[in-house]
């Protein structure tokens, strides 16, 4: 099964699984494809990303506005990545902060780039799912 995240707009989080592979789902959005009702119904061009079994939906940019990165876990550094999943697991910057041994206005820098690079809260994006990075979060 594959979870489908999909973004309508900046309030909104759709999310859903669904029986196609992560990468077919992707390559279809990509190239117009709308293999999913509910895409379907959104009457948008839409722009799919793929981390792990999940994939993210959302609206192609108006032009004018900056392109996303490729991949979102190749857009967030180590550091961004170590905070996003502490902050997944609902820790607050000042217990960041002291479990990573940095500031809390380094966590408070570190969030604003993640905010940035996904365009997304990373609280609203990965609280249902932790392990949505696919990456390894220990902590140097």
């Amino acid at each position: 099964m594959t979870r489908l995240l999909f973004l309508p707009d900046d309030a909104t989080i759709i999310q859903m699984e669904v029986s196609i592979p992560p990468r077919q789902l992707t390559n279809s959005i990509n190239a117009g494809g709308m293999p999913v009702q509910i895409l379907m119904d959104s009457g948008d061009a839409l722009t799919a990303s793929q981390i792990g079994q999940t994939v993210i939906v959302s609206p192609k940019r108006k032009r004018g506005r900056p392109a996303r990165a490729k991949r979102m876990q190749d857009a967030l550094t180590r550091r961004q990545r170590q905070v996003l999943e502490l902050a997944s697991h609902g820790y607050t910057t000042t217990q960041i902060a002291a479990l990573m041994d940095i500031s809390r206005r380094t966590v408070s820098y570190h969030l604003k780039g993640i905010k940035t690079q996904i365009a997304v809260t990373p609280q609203s994006l990965i609280a249902e799912d932790p392990a949505l990075l696919n990456f390894d979060p220990k902590l140097d």
